[in-house]
Formats: C-alpha cells, structure tokens, sequence
C-alpha cells in the first residue's frame, strides 16, 4: 500500500509551510522550519510529509527543499494544486475510483476503502471518523469530491 496521507493536517498550515519555505530561499534545515513555523517537530513532520505526498518539496537528509512544483505554487493557484495532485495520493486515490463507479454511502466507501486495505486506524469507528474528517478537510475543500451529509452520499467533484 502506497503512503496514506497524513490525518491532522490542514490546507492553511501546509500553505504556510510553503510560504516559509519561500521566505527562506527553498532550503531549509528541519529544526529551523520548525521554529520558524511554530510547529512542535510532531506537529510539523505530518506537514512535511503531506506537502511531499503532494510533491511540493523533497527531503535529503534533515534538510527540506522546494520542488519546482512548490516554488510555482502561489494563493491563486494553490487550490488548482492540490485539486491536480491530491487525486494521486492515498487514500484519495481508491475513494475517487469508488466514487467513479457511483454514488456512495459512507459506510459503503469506508467498508470499500477497508476491503482494498485503506485503513488508518485499526477501529472500524474510528477509522471511520478520522477518514471522514480527511475527506471534508481536503478532498471537499480540494474540489476532489462532494458530500451530502443529509442523504449521507459521497461522489467524485466534475
């Protein structure tokens, strides 16, 4: 199974990680990412992995560097980013093709996402949860998919 994306993680933090990444010339050393950002270095590895699931930086080391992909990203097109990208990382990747076949209830996808080995926690509840909260956070926000939580139904955005 490929990397699942990060859980906790959020659109503003990572685009504030890219911004200082920026500020900073495109290379920087962890430990200093973290004080700049203010991110405790548990708080801030999720982060990193997430923007290099997205493929926004690259890692040597313990120093962090903008991809060509990272150093192009700007408020405009940041949403487009990660809508491009994020179809391409798990768990998003198995829901969009689940979702591609038809309209889904949520127990149906988790229970689907389960059977093909998407799973980030080892409680079906909670698993459950922490896979929702992911896709509202970003594949909604990102545009990936929509969730009608009165007829309790996931499908893939147009």
């Amino acid at each position: 199974m490929e990397d699942l994306f990060p859980l906790g993680t959020g659109i503003g933090r990572v685009r504030g990680i890219i911004n200082i990444m920026k500020q900073n010339k495109g290379r920087m050393e962890m430990s200093r990412l973290a004080e700049e950002s203010e991110e405790h270095i548990d708080d801030l590895l999720p982060l990193i992995e997430a923007c290099k699931l997205l493929g926004f930086i690259s890692i040597d080391d313990s120093e962090v560097m903008l991809t060509e992909a990272g150093s192009k990203l700007n408020f405009s097109n940041f949403s487009k980013s990660i809508h491009d990208r994020l179809s391409d990382v798990e768990p998003f990747k198995t829901a969009l093709k689940i979702m591609d076949e038809r309209e889904v209830s949520t127990e149906d996808l988790f229970s689907t996402l389960r059977e093909r080995g998407v799973i980030v926690h080892g409680d079906d509840a909670t698993n459950d949860m922490l896979l929702k909260k992911l896709f509202i956070r970003w594949g909604v926000r990102g545009k990936l998919m929509s969730y009608d939580p009165q007829a309790d139904l996931w499908k893939r955005s147009q």
